[in-house]
């Protein structure tokens, strides 16, 4: 099954790729899955401008992350936290698509910030979102406080304590993932 982590900040300094990274590391290491990150700042979408559709001649970067999408079985959405809410990197590439690049596919919901809730409020939007783009949310989210602490710039996580959090949110996207997976 293939996974696409989109690591949805374009910041200098962003800690969320951090975050992106070890979802990646943990996701490699079981049987069956082949995740990969997609990153917004590299994928580097210009400001929307028209539903690809619509576009007479699509940027490159507009069809690649397309492909990339469209492909994927399932997806998780990693964002910081800006102003309450999820990242507008992640609103201006979903704005881009047709539903059929999210929908039926379940998407995992990990926010972050540097405080200690750990983007909560960015979380539940990002749930309607989701629903909104004809995705299926997972229940259970990764809210990453503090995440400046968590993990290190290769995605190794730097607190044990946060081990099982991030077991426990794998384990059940897994269990969502693969039943919307065997039910196509």
């Amino acid at each position: 099954m293939k996974i696409v982590i989109v690591s949805a900040s374009t910041r200098i300094g962003r800690q969320t790729h951090k975050v992106a990274l070890g979802l990646e590391k943990a996701l490699s290491k079981i049987d069956g899955i082949t995740p990969s990150v997609l990153d917004l700042q590299k994928a580097n979408l210009p400001i929307f401008e028209e539903v690809m559709a619509r576009l007479p001649k699509p940027n490159e970067n507009v069809n690649k992350t397309y492909e990339i999408l469209n492909e994927a079985d399932a997806l998780i959405f990693v964002t910081p936290e800006y102003n309450g809410n999820y990242s507008v990197a992640l609103q201006n590439m979903a704005d881009y698509y047709p539903k059929n690049a999210f929908a039926r596919k379940a998407i995992g919901i990990v926010t972050v910030s540097s405080g200690a809730l750990g983007g909560m409020r960015a979380a539940l939007h990002l749930q309607q979102f989701i629903l909104a783009i004809s995705g299926i949310p997972s229940p259970q989210m990764l809210l990453v406080g503090l995440v400046q602490n968590k993990f290190d710039e290769n995605g190794d996580l730097l607190d044990p304590n946060f081990t099982k959090s991030v077991d426990s949110f794998v384990a059940e996207y897994l269990w969502l993932s693969k039943a919307l997976h065997a039910a196509k």
